[in-house]
């Protein structure tokens, strides 16, 4: 749909809305490479282009008006100059005023990539709708098309597909140039955990999402991290036909308490709830002792030596999770990182590409806490 065509209004219209999502079974409606510039208006062009799962997608470029599910797709378009675009996203703005001003509850498109609000898509004139392959978005294509409206598979969370992403939006929004500096970016701090870990033996990681007993398997960004950061899953040898079992997916997974002792973790990292403002020292010591006191995990080498942290969110996702890859490293090989403030590499991310204060405290370990030592 174009950005300037007019919006079907009428009863007729919300009939056919309502009976597209009926099809769909919709249950409702400082010198640095990377420093940011400005890019000059351009003209629309209409040009097929390639998504995240290989689909041919026919769009006008530059996009305009843009609806956007999946917090890291909107970090990228912001990174890279282009968040005047976004007329929706998938989280309410009010909820986070410190990290999305501008943010408003007017851009409100749903809730979360598994609620999607069509109408308001529709009202929204969006040029086209970015979804990540693990949200339903064939059913938004079907539900969508007949108002002309596409939609592009962009995986934001894939620390693997960072670089192709974050290239595809700068041609989308013809932001280019700032597609390079966030890949330049990017591309510095990879190299550099490549170059540093290079011969190092990975150290067995638990990674705990926010849930209790709630861990990450391959297939998994966070898997994908704890690989980056020199580490290896300690459940990353499981496997889930078509993704998804009674315990859950890739990405949240339920196992047994026992079964996390009997992989006997090297190092434990537990994932704190997502804020952009760091959680107090002392809910992270709460939340740390009460792991090193799990039953049956005494005699693992994580408890045994310490090695147990407390990670935001926020520091953990990062750029593709690169800056999470770094705190990692920097827990697993302090030898091999000396100099590398992972924090600093955050801050770089907030300030440069997000356009919001950098922030300290995202994370903790047992060994720094009171008590600890």
């Amino acid at each position: 749909m174009r950005s300037d065509a007019p919006v079907p209004q009428g009863p007729g219209s919300r009939r056919a809305l309502l009976r597209a999502c009926g099809a769909a079974g919709a249950a409702g409606i400082a010198g640095a490479a990377w420093l940011p510039g400005r890019a000059p208006a351009q003209a629309r062009e209409a040009t097929a282009i390639t998504d995240d799962l290989g689909r041919t997608v026919s769009v006008s470029l530059p996009l305009r008006r843009v609806v956007v599910f999946n917090r890291y797709t909107t970090e990228f378009i912001r990174a890279i100059g282009a968040m005047p675009a976004v007329v929706g996203v998938d989280f309410d703005g009010r909820k986070h005023p410190d990290y999305w001003p501008g943010v408003t509850p007017g851009m409100l498109a749903g809730s979360g990539q598994s609620s999607v609000h069509y109408e308001a898509i529709v009202g929204m004139q969006a040029d086209a709708v970015f979804m990540p392959r693990n949200s339903d978005w064939k059913q938004a294509e079907r539900v969508l098309k007949p108002f002309g409206i596409p939609v592009i598979v962009v995986t934001g969370w894939d620390l693997l597909k960072h670089e192709w992403n974050v290239a595809l939006l700068g041609r989308l929004f013809h932001r280019t140039e700032g597609a390079a500096r966030l890949n330049a970016f990017y591309r510095h701090w990879r190299d550099t955990l490549r170059d540093r870990l290079q011969g190092a033996t990975p150290r067995r990681v638990y990674f705990e999402e926010v849930g209790p007993y709630k861990t990450v398997l391959q297939g998994s960004g966070w898997h994908d991290m704890i690989e980056a950061g020199g580490g290896t899953n300690v459940f990353g040898d499981l496997r889930l036909p078509g993704g998804v079992s009674p315990r859950g997916n890739v990405q949240n997974f339920e196992v047994d308490p026992e079964e996390v002792a009997a992989r006997r973790p090297e190092v434990v990292v537990k994932l704190q709830p997502g804020q952009y403002l760091p959680h107090p020292r002392a809910f992270s010591a709460d939340v740390l002792g009460q792991l090193a006191a799990r039953p049956g995990w005494e005699g693992t080498p994580a408890v045994r030596h310490r090695q147990i942290h407390h990670l935001s969110y926020y520091l953990a996702s990062g750029c593709s999770k690169i800056t999470g890859a770094l705190q990692i490293a920097q827990w697993l090989h302090p030898g091999r990182m000396a100099g590398i403030d992972p924090q600093a590499v955050m801050g770089t991310w907030l300030q440069t590409f997000q356009g919001v204060p950098a922030q300290r405290g995202y994370a903790c370990s047992l060994a720094h806490v009171k008590g600890g030592t």
